[in-house]
């Protein structure tokens, strides 16, 4: 009994996680296609170069940049920016080089 509970969960779970996956693929996708096709647009609307690069485009990509990058922390989550293991693997490789470096002085 308690095994086929543990083994919904788990299904729910992974049923939950992957929808957070797909939501947040649509999410980046959806801000690659909205820039793109913004930068397409004032592109051919501007005719000047210097008009082109305008503070809006900017403004626009940065703030919602910034929603993609929160919602990836949320789906993700901080263990895979600065974990242990990448800490362990940083330590190891400034070593190596510090041992090459003097190796060869």
């Amino acid at each position: 009994m308690e095994n086929d509970f543990r083994k919904q969960l788990k299904i729910m779970l992974a049923y939950k996680r992957v929808e957070q996956l797909k939501n947040f693929y649509v999410h980046l996708a959806a801000y690659c296609t909205v820039n793109i096709s913004l930068l397409i647009y004032w592109y051919f609307e501007s005719f000047m170069p210097e008009t082109f690069w305008r503070t809006t485009f900017f403004i626009t990509t940065v703030i919602s940049g910034f929603i993609v990058l929160a919602h990836s922390i949320i789906v993700f989550g901080t263990k895979h920016v600065f974990s242990k293991n990448w800490e362990e693997k940083k330590f190891k490789k400034l070593i190596d080089k510090e041992k090459h470096l003097t190796r060869y002085e």
